[in-house]
């Protein structure tokens, strides 16, 4: 599996739902005496185990509340959540898969080569959420790749401006365009993510060179002379403190967890005019896990109304899911996704050498190894 190397050096950045019946076709979704007999071999199980790259310990408490009410889980049941970087998600289920030693059973992660190779190689368990069909349509609009019964796309996250208006020379900053980056005023003061590090900062990259033009980086780099972070949760502190008041790419889910713990944060969120690279994350089921039906269980609650609300409620990002109504603490921060400009991405284009490119670019525009 020289497949699983490669993608691991590119992977690194920041459940699927049931649908079967238990003894049936892997692709046929499930009717109600199916969810019956699952949510029971689920409690039989007794346990399940997810990894991903996204979910902070407050949006987990909402979703272990939520999922047990649901089903009527019992306290013994366990549900076991790791939170990691994207390129540490990959490498633990990768090394999982290589050992045929299986502890994760859901992998949630925005990777989507990960999932491709893993798919490839038969390392993913089909299956098809019977809650699927109320996603399809905002995952083919907003062409995110996906491959069901291997592996799915519930929910989707972009990379936006954000400022901290409290910072001198920031109180009146607005941010209509991509190009209001481009500002002298903002050297040594911006940031850039660590595309080094992540496939989603790689596919940034190549969605704003392919709106904006392969000079647009290239110039802002060259104005502002950026800081380099990866973790977003790293950056958005930066912003905060005012040592680099502006980072081009956070998450507006960051932006609106914080200011739920402190509403005197004055930060700005911008969607730009050109629009955003729609970074879909996908979920699937480990192929080998010890507990395949309490993972379908799991990734048939993600789906749900019920479970796509806790975490939209925990993570601020966007639902795929069609008729999905964003709680309003969210949407000040995170607009429904029908509504935002997506830049186009080639993602079948956007091969391990072409990963390889983007990240060999970014270190030769940075000066950095």
């Amino acid at each position: 599996m020289t497949s699983w190397r490669r993608i691991l050096q590119v992977a690194m950045g920041g459940a699927w739902v049931v649908a079967a019946a238990l003894t049936g076709p892997i692709t046929t979704r499930a009717a109600d005496s199916d969810l019956a007999r699952l949510i029971e071999a689920a409690k039989q199980e007794g346990e399940v185990h997810y990894i991903d790259a996204l979910n902070q310990p407050k949006t987990q408490t909402l979703l272990d509340r939520a999922f047990r009410q649901k089903y009527g889980l019992p306290d013994s049941f366990k549900f076991t959540h790791t939170l990691r970087g994207t390129g540490e998600v990959v490498a633990s289920v990768q090394q999982e898969i290589k050992a045929g030693q299986h502890t994760i059973d859901v992998v949630w992660v925005g990777a989507p080569a990960f999932f491709k190779a893993a798919a490839k190689d038969g390392a993913l368990l089909p299956y098809l959420p019977t809650e699927w069909k109320r996603y399809e349509g905002s995952v083919k609009r907003g062409g995110i790749e996906v491959d069901p019964p291997n592996w799915v796309v519930p929910a989707a996250y972009a990379f936006v401006p954000v400022w901290n208006r409290k910072c001198p020379g920031f109180a009146n900053v607005h941010i209509r365009s991509w190009k209001d980056l481009l500002n002298p005023a903002f050297r040594g003061k911006s940031q850039i993510g660590d595309v080094r590090k992540s496939f989603t900062f790689a596919a940034t990259w190549s969605g704003i060179e392919g709106t904006l033009g392969k000079d647009f980086m290239p110039r802002y780099v060259e104005i502002t002379e950026p800081a380099i972070f990866f973790r977003t949760e790293e950056s958005l502190q930066k912003v905060m403190s005012c040592e680099y008041p502006i980072q081009p790419w956070q998450l507006s889910g960051r932006v609106y967890q914080r200011v739920q713990e402190d509403a005197t944060l004055d930060l700005g969120v911008a969607w730009p005019e050109e629009g955003v690279v729609l970074l879909g994350v996908p979920m699937a089921i480990v192929k080998g896990s010890k507990h395949p039906n309490a993972a379908k269980l799991l990734v048939e609650f993600l789906l749900s109304e019920d479970g796509m609300k806790a975490f939209i409620t925990g993570e601020g990002v966007f639902s795929l899911r069609e008729g999905f109504q964003v709680p309003a603490a969210v949407k000040k921060f995170t607009p429904d996704v029908a509504s935002v400009k997506t830049m186009p991405v080639n993602w079948s284009a956007l091969t391990i050498p072409e990963v390889r490119r983007i990240q060999g670019e970014f270190r030769k525009i940075l000066r950095v190894d």
